[in-house]
């Protein structure tokens, strides 16, 4: 296969050197590379639909984008999002206490606006200025920090809570990864940015957010994700996360399906498995639930690095009928048990590993 190696026991990716933008000239640079461009920017592409010209406010307004940090620590996991549709925004966060299972789910809508996700990776932040639901993502390369926070505020059904959390993020993004995919050929394509982190922080609930003084501060991990893709009128994918610590190491790991994945999805695709801020590029995977969402989901793929299991807990469903947009979603928490493989063909055995899966559809 172009561009891939193919060792006897392992199957490779290899990480190119990044380029200086996406998109130079109207072509795209596709290929998976080592650190990210200074910015998270496919517009430009010369005639992006069936190769007729179109003004590029109208090829512009294709493309959307989504924002993910997903954490796992003490006895919490959940993620923050932000999702981007250019005349309006919407963020959430829903997180789950593993020990009880129980579930907490805040959301909200933004009105128009300039641009509610940002293209810039050394310095930004995207933030929900609502009074009930403020959430903000931000990071700053040049002091090294990443942070995510939220006061959101509960009501008969959920308590207010608050989060803090900080990590360092390195100047020469050395431990993250940029996928730029055809989507699903190459005169589209879909721009992803991996940052797997080492979290400090923690979250605090209480009857109301005024309350809250204090917040606990752990220790866990966490996975930020910003994509900024040329969608279908109608799309839909799978995504999903997975968080331990084996052999004292860090494991963080992402893995998707969509029907907008590359028409060769062996040379160009999102999964990628962290070990350590090491980062292996993994092959294409096959996500079944044979028996509905709320069961047994299969995680694998043809190269014998991957071969998981998901067994849902808990799950959070939820649909949006905004103007000519229809969303449906179900985040669902759950733990992971089975097999990958990394790079250097170390075996790492998963057991009750905690980790989400997001599925949606979506149709503009």
């Amino acid at each position: 296969m172009k561009g891939l190696q193919k060792g006897f026991f392992v199957y490779t990716r290899p990480l190119k050197k990044v380029p200086a933008h996406i998109v130079q000239n109207g072509k795209i640079n596709f290929g998976t590379f080592e650190g990210v461009t200074d910015t998270i920017d496919i517009r430009g592409v010369s005639s992006p639909f069936a190769g007729v010209p179109v003004a590029k406010y109208f090829s512009n307004f294709r493309i959307k984008s989504k924002l993910f940090f997903v954490f796992n620590i003490d006895n919490y996991i959940g993620l923050a999002e932000f999702f981007d549709d250019k005349a309006f925004g919407l963020a959430e966060v829903i997180l789950w206490d593993t020990e009880t299972n129980q579930k907490f789910a805040y959301h909200t809508f933004m009105g128009p606006r300039r641009r509610f996700i940002p293209i810039d990776t050394n310095h930004a932040s995207c933030i929900s200025f609502s009074k009930k639901r403020y959430i903000k993502i931000g990071w700053n390369r040049r002091r090294g920090k990443f942070s995510l926070s939220f006061t959101v505020k509960g009501d008969k059904y959920r308590p207010s809570s608050k989060c803090k959390f900080l990590a360092r993020i390195n100047e020469n993004a050395d431990s993250e990864i940029l996928t730029v995919c055809p989507a699903p050929n190459a005169q589209r394509c879909s721009a992803t940015w991996i940052a797997p982190l080492n979290i400090e922080g923690g979250i605090a609930f209480g009857k109301h957010r005024h309350h809250i003084k204090e917040i606990p501060q752990h220790k866990g991990l966490g996975c930020l994700l910003l994509n900024r893709t040329y969608l279908k009128f109608l799309s839909y994918s799978e995504l999903m996360f997975g968080f331990t610590n084996y052999q004292d190491k860090s494991i963080v790991f992402s893995f998707s399906s969509s029907n907008q994945e590359s028409n060769d999805p062996d040379t160009y695709n999102d999964n990628m498995l962290s070990v350590d801020n090491s980062i292996t590029a993994m092959p294409p995977v096959t996500i079944t639930h044979p028996f509905g969402i709320q069961n047994k989901w299969v995680i694998q793929d043809t190269e014998n690095m991957v071969d998981l299991n998901f067994s849902p807990i808990s799950s959070n469903a939820r649909t949006l009928n905004i103007i000519v947009m229809r969303n449906h979603y179900t985040t669902i928490y759950g733990t992971f048990e089975g097999v990958l493989l990394s790079k250097d063909g170390d075996k790492i055995v998963l057991k009750n590993c905690p980790g989400v899966i997001k599925k949606n559809s979506l149709r503009l």
